[in-house]
């Protein structure tokens, strides 16, 4: 269920498309430098709360942790995850602290209610963002619900976008099972049964791997193919782009990145 329901106003200051927790950590980082915008930004995303695709996508893929340290969250304190997590040890894995991920889960509802953004989250999608042509600096935005609003700013934060499938899938002519072709945001391995199945995936990244490991599990026989490689990588992003030293490795101020400056 949605967080909030509530009246959309006719223009806001700043729209965030998305409530994953990219979104979360620019708002809390947003309402630290700037109070004022308490009352002047909105987030969009269809579910109506806050880290709605987040979620599912972890427990379809059995994703047990988090791939980069504990400093890598959505609060402006860089050690505010280690601290909440210091009744729940176990639960931040070697060699990097790297939460697992009821943890994670449980520690953005937390930021979500200490920083009371339960009400931030009106529940559609932007679906067409228009500029003025006669307002500098001014952006249409059209929701799914068929409402309209006005937005100064707008921050697309809404992850990987739609699956992309590969040329050749419109080209398959010949029937088959829907649920034998699927892209990777439409499988759940919680109730996968593939005992004695032979399974093809393609692509070699971090998702890859953990399909791969979740089928595996279940008794299929999987091959993986990849157009590089395998390789081991420590953390999922470079370091040097997330946690509490960004913007000084960056040299600018995040909020001065946003659209419609």
């Amino acid at each position: 269920m949605p967080d909030a329901v509530f009246a959309l106003p006719d223009s806001i200051d700043l729209a965030i498309i998305g409530a994953g927790p990219h979104a979360l950590t620019l708002v809390t980082h947003l309402l630290q430098k700037k109070k004022s915008m308490r009352r002047r930004f909105l987030v969009f995303d269809p579910s109506g709360t806050w880290m709605r695709q987040w979620n599912h996508q972890f427990a379809a893929l059995e994703i047990p942790h988090l791939r980069s340290p504990a400093v890598h969250q959505p609060d402006p304190a860089p050690h505010a995850l280690r601290t909440f997590a210091e009744r729940r040890p176990n639960e931040l894995f070697a060699p990097y602290d790297l939460p697992g991920t009821n943890l994670f889960q449980d520690f953005c509802q937390e930021v979500i209610r200490r920083w009371q953004l339960q009400t931030c989250v009106y529940p559609a999608q932007v679906v067409q963002i228009q500029p003025f042509s006669d307002r500098r600096s001014r952006f249409c935005l059209e929701l799914s619900d068929g409402q309209t609003m006005v937005a100064r700013r707008v921050v697309i934060a809404n992850g990987g976008g739609r699956p992309h499938f590969p040329g050749w899938v419109d080209q398959i002519s010949q029937n088959y099972p829907e649920d034998r072709l699927l892209h990777s945001h439409q499988v759940d391995l919680r109730g996968s049964h593939l005992r004695g199945e032979r399974v093809l995936i393609i692509g070699g990244g971090l998702t890859s791997g953990h399909l791969a490991v979740g089928a595996i599990q279940r008794g299929a026989e999987v091959m993986l193919m990849s157009r590089r490689s395998v390789y081991e990588k420590l953390f999922d992003a470079d370091p040097g782009w997330l946690g509490p030293n960004t913007s000084k490795i960056s040299g600018q101020n995040p909020i001065g990145l946003l659209a419609g400056r």
